[in-house]
């Protein structure tokens, strides 16, 4: 339920509103917007509210989720959500209470029970709104909240990736994808990277296996599986070059990650005490999950589009 009233309308026309995500903190105002999608949502669900604050309570390891007094679990985890300072855990409670909204698309797609007013889909894209509008760089989708940035390009090539892996039921692929985000968003930029290009070979693998190409599901490598699909007609000769680009690309940054050749190394103030690497840069994950994203939405829809109804 979203209105466009007028101070909002003004800060637009004023271009006070800016165009950079943030992901450190979860301001009181889009906390208290969050409270009013549970009451509209979930409402008086309460075995879903005894399920969000069991389980919080019991992956973070505590025996009530707040110091204060609440009479009851929902209570508990509204309490949570508009005073608790860990910014993770925080995001923890609202990723756990729309998967439970996410559930209520089957269970109670209308919203007729438990007093609820907003129909859960609804709910869900008015939370990823509210993120926007906030200048908060999260995204509810499929199930998982994920990190938004400029740099992945999130809307033209990560999410397609992840909508066409999730519609069409590449699993595999989709939890490496997911992961590859997962550890971007902690910094694990290798594994990023790692994860990627795993969710890449995934694709092709499902890919052959659905369509009967003969391969070797424990040895076959991205170039490999590439070379398959090429001879199987599978990708169309005039994208033969593309994909040649691609399998040289990703071989180059496989092999420039295992020879420790792209870590940036830090000069330390000081004479004498040499350099010290910090890692792989970020840029290089960036441009390996953008690589892999475009590649397989392309895969997918081959796929989808030529081949999916024939068999």
């Amino acid at each position: 339920m979203i209105f466009e009233i007028f101070s909002k309308r003004r800060r637009k026309e004023t271009g006070v509103i800016e165009d950079v995500y943030l992901y450190d903190s979860i301001p009181q105002k889009l906390r208290n917007q969050i409270l009013h999608i549970w009451n509209y949502a979930i409402a008086n669900d309460w075995e879903a509210w005894e399920f969000i604050h069991d389980t919080i309570a019991r992956e973070l390891g505590l025996i009530t989720i707040v110091k204060d007094y609440y009479s009851n679990k929902k209570e508990g985890c509204i309490k949570f959500l508009l005073n608790h300072e860990n910014t993770e855990e925080t995001i923890d409670i609202i990723e756990l209470s729309f998967v439970i909204i996410d559930v209520l698309k089957k269970n109670d797609p209308y919203a007729q029970r438990c007093n609820r007013k907003q129909k859960p889909e609804d709910a869900i894209d008015e939370l990823n709104h509210r993120f926007k509008e906030n200048n908060i760089g999260y995204e509810y989708i499929n199930g998982k909240i994920i990190r938004i940035d400029r740099a992945l390009t999130h809307s033209e090539v990560v999410k397609p990736a992840i909508k066409v892996l999730y519609e069409h039921e590449f699993e595999g692929a989709n939890d490496e994808f997911m992961e590859a985000h997962k550890c971007y968003r902690e910094g694990d930029y290798k594994g990023a990277i790692y994860n990627a290009q795993k969710s890449f070979e995934s694709v092709m693998k499902t890919i052959c296996e659905r369509m009967r190409f003969e391969y070797n599901k424990e040895k076959d490598t991205a170039s490999v599986l590439i070379k398959i699909l090429v001879n199987e007609d599978f990708i169309p000769k005039s994208l033969s070059n593309h994909f040649d680009g691609l399998k040289v690309c990703l071989n180059g940054i496989k092999t420039s990650l295992e020879s420790g050749l792209p870590t940036l190394r830090n000069r330390k103030a000081g004479h004498g005490q040499g350099e010290e690497i910090v890692g792989v840069p970020e840029y290089l994950a960036v441009y390996a999950i953008n690589l892999v994203a475009t590649n397989i939405v392309l895969l997918v829809d081959i796929y989808t589009l030529d081949y999916k109804n024939t068999l």
